[in-house]
């Protein structure tokens, strides 16, 4: 297995690799969805803002638009939906600002995935909490850290600043 590199995954972009990735992203109210091919070894991930693409816009900012092209990237990279797993983790809600964002972005991830007939393997959705989220796209691992009152300098990488 050779070094694991690392990326930061920015709001809005999906990233997949058949390198070895420990791909990380912060989430709030917005969705990550991690593929991974149990029988090729490699995945990738997105990270959305919002649930569907009600202007035209067909950006990776919107889960209708980006979920259904990473499985796209994934199977152009030779993956067959059979032997793809999903994590699907955020969807965090304020509740000082009774947004209902986090549950339509879950629902949407969902609603994908099971119309690819793409396994759920892993879903850490809700709460009134941020995450950290670290997916090793080499073995399909996923570590999730929970916080509340998190400082900048915790979460995110000095070089993304």
């Amino acid at each position: 297995m050779g070094d694991i590199k690392q990326y930061y995954l920015q709001p809005g972009f999906i990233y997949v690799s058949k390198d070895n990735y420990l791909i990380n992203t912060v989430l709030g109210s917005c969705i990550s969805v991690c593929i991974w091919d149990c029988e090729l070894n490699f995945g990738g991930m997105n990270h959305y803002i919002y649930s569907r693409d009600k202007c035209g816009e067909r950006n990776a900012k919107f889960g209708d638009v980006s979920t259904p092209y990473l499985i796209k990237l994934m199977r152009e990279y030779g993956s067959e939906i059979k032997n793809l797993r999903a994590h699907v983790v955020g969807g965090g809600f304020n509740p000082e600002l009774g947004s209902k964002i986090g549950d339509e972005n879950s629902e949407i991830a969902i609603e994908i995935l099971k119309a690819y007939n793409i396994i759920i393997v892993t879903k850490d959705l809700g709460e009134a909490t941020g995450r950290k989220v670290i997916f090793n796209n080499s073995n399909g691992e996923i570590l999730v850290y929970k916080g509340i009152n998190v400082r900048r300098s915790d979460w995110y990488n000095d070089n993304t600043k």
